[in-house]
């Protein structure tokens, strides 16, 4: 079974990126991020939205809740996603 750890290495090898470049990315320690990836110390779900936000991979993923890298919107649900965008845009005047 793939655990966090190991997706969260691989995510962030695929970007090349060091763990000390994430580490100063989403301010958090080297030895932070060293932990996440050996599976000792779970981050925080907003230290995992960064995560996955940073690594360009959905929260899912890293989770290994699918193998799919990047969410995937179903027609209603990227309706809905603009249908909230659009209220938002007028509330603040944007449009």
């Amino acid at each position: 079974m793939v655990k966090f750890g190991e997706r969260l290495k691989e995510a962030r090898t695929v970007k090349h990126m060091s763990q000390q470049a994430l580490a100063d990315i989403i301010g958090k320690s080297l030895n932070t991020i060293g932990l996440y990836e050996r599976g000792l110390r779970q981050p925080s779900l907003e230290t995992l939205c960064l995560l996955a936000d940073t690594l360009e991979v959905s929260v899912d993923y890293l989770l290994a809740r699918t193998n799919n890298r990047h969410p995937v919107l179903s027609d209603a649900a990227e309706r809905d996603l603009e249908s909230r965008i659009s209220r938002i845009e007028s509330k603040i005047g944007i449009e």
